[in-house]
């Protein structure tokens, strides 16, 4: 085990290390991407109240309003109250964090960003709307905090080519939050019931299939697959080819897949679900298919039956799994060791074991995961906030050391966790009253902890997950979608949250016809004009060396 443990810390290593030299050769994006409101806006975060005074002092007092998603760790107050103790004489800051449900927080925070409320960092992502509300003008600009000697603690933290990677139209509007560069998608079940049933471990569909079936047959009253409402089978049933012409654009509604020549230099096609026939055409087989990069939304009608019938309800499906309400929940694997600990504290007797439906990442192979070496999640400074200085001094204390680094992420040192040696941690009794989102707040490659209490086979994917082998890189890295000029297009194609969920929890066994509908739908709002700017600027980036 502790030779694992050894190849994790390497691994991570290894994999900030292969950012920097990706992303040497990588483009970083510029896009022609405007600004929007950028220009009027950049030096409204300006501070309004002191970092520091001539004497060396403490600051004035200030509280920062921060803006979160998930559940309130249950003792988050004694957290922050040691955090204050300890910088009581250098940051004199409070935290006043806001968590908001996961489905409703980019409504909540564009809601106040359109209103001017102030804020001053709040979570965002690319698959959020980070690019649209960068390019809206709603965020600072922050590159003056990085490789800045007067932040050490975000100079170490953060390498030039990291945040390169990372970059929006030329320029850094985010801290970048990531541990690796994927966290695999795995299905949680009930080891205990699958024992119960007298079953081998899942290791294929079918395998689960039978599983839920049994649960459905023998364990009245318990839902054998809770899904979450505008989620629903998530990843499962998607193809597992490696896409080297092939990309999801993200930053855009509808989403569309873009497609290109073989030598990857011309837009040959970009689609979208619903459209029709002719727009698939020229496309090379298989992906002339108007239906082949959909494969999910049949499978989600055959299994529709195993998930509970309010699903269009559903905004917490993990509190039903660790409750002993379900037996099957699909998350990632670095929640596996709390799921667990929160489960067998609620069911005792009950354990968890992980099916990881993509063959190629249960398999561990190499190559297997497609990358753009972009974090997955992001702290935004909002232009409403007058203590941006303030709140990244906050930040760079908090990269500043491990010991800082820790308490926010894991805790208090021997009440929720205690050290496994150089980088990793064990849980106590106490962990669950601690479980803070460390993936909205504090991910590091190099500072977050591994947890030693999760079991072997995790502990190899995890493992695995942090080798810079296990990637591949995706075609358009660096490309960012500037939506200023179809804002307005944009906007209107609200009317694909009707369908979507419907689609996603199988509900709708016309999928097709609907699809085709909500397309024709959207057309008639600006969809054309939308695909048009994609296509466009992807090629506009292709024409500029991918720049």
């Amino acid at each position: 085990m502790k030779q694992t443990m050894k190849q994790m810390r390497k691994g991570m290593f290894m994999l900030l290390l292969v950012t920097m030299m990706v992303t040497l050769l990588a483009a970083c994006g510029s896009n022609n991407v405007s600004n929007g409101n950028a220009g009027d806006t950049k030096n409204a975060g300006a501070d309004s109240t002191q970092t520091s005074n001539e004497a060396g002092k403490a600051p004035d007092p200030a509280t920062l309003k921060l803006m979160l998603f998930g559940d309130k760790p249950i003792e988050l107050d004694k957290v922050l109250t040691e955090f204050e103790n300890r910088t009581k004489d250098t940051l004199n800051t409070k935290l006043d964090i806001e968590f908001n449900p996961f489905a409703d927080h980019k409504q909540k925070l564009n809601l106040k960003m359109t209103a001017g409320e102030v804020v001053d960092a709040a979570f965002d992502a690319p698959w959020g709307s980070l690019n649209q509300n960068v390019s809206l003008g709603y965020y600072q600009e922050l590159d003056k905090y990085f490789n800045n000697d007067e932040y050490p603690g975000l100079k170490k933290a953060f390498s030039e080519e990291f945040l390169n990677a990372n970059k929006i139209n030329g320029h850094i509007y985010s801290i970048p939050m990531t541990n690796a560069f994927y966290d695999i998608e795995v299905v949680y079940i009930r080891k205990d019931l699958r024992e119960k049933f007298g079953m081998q471990p899942v290791q294929s569909y079918d395998d689960l299939k039978t599983y839920l079936e049994k649960v459905q047959q023998s364990e009245k009253g318990m839902i054998p697959f809770a899904l979450k409402n505008d989620r629903g089978f998530f990843k499962m049933f998607g193809h597992e080819e490696k896409l080297t012409n092939v990309k999801m654009i993200s930053g855009v509604s509808p989403a569309f897949n873009v497609f290109l020549s073989d030598d990857g230099k011309k837009v040959i096609g970009a689609t979208t679900l619903g459209d029709s026939a002719d727009k698939f055409a020229s496309l090379p087989t298989p992906y002339n298919d108007p239906y082949y990069m959909y494969p999910q939304y049949d499978k989600a009608v055959e299994w529709n039956k195993f998930v509970q019938k309010d699903v269009l309800s559903e905004k917490d499906p993990g509190a039903l799994f660790v409750a002993g309400k379900s037996a099957a929940n699909e998350a990632t694997i670095n929640a596996t060791a709390q799921v667990r600990q929160k489960l067998q504290a609620a069911v005792p007797g009950a354990d968890i074991e992980l099916f990881v439906y993509n063959s190629k990442m249960r398999n561990m192979e190499q190559g297997a995961i497609g990358t753009d070496y972009k974090a997955w999640n992001d702290i935004v400074i909002p232009v409403t906030s007058k203590n941006a200085d303030r709140t990244m001094k906050f930040f760079d204390w908090l990269f500043s050391s491990q010991e800082n680094h820790d308490l926010f992420e894991n805790g208090i040192e021997g009440e929720h966790w205690t050290k496994d040696g150089d980088r990793n941690y064990k849980m106590t009794d106490k962990t669950t009253n601690y479980l803070f989102p460390g993936y909205e707040f504090t991910w590091s490659p190099t500072m977050s902890r591994i947890n030693s209490d999760n079991d072997a086979e995790t502990l190899k994917l995890l493992d695995y997950q942090s080798k810079p082998d296990t990637y591949y890189q995706q075609p358009l890295t660096g490309f960012v979608f500037n939506a200023e000029p179809v804002k307005t297009e944009i906007a209107k194609m609200s009317t694909i949250s009707t369908y979507e969920p419907l689609f996603k929890n199988g509900l709708d066994k016309d999928w097709k016809g609907s699809a085709a509908k909500m397309n024709k739908e959207l057309e008639s709002l600006g969809l054309e004009k939308i695909r048009q700017e994609v296509i466009n600027q992807v090629q506009a980036f292709l024409d500029n060396s991918g720049k």
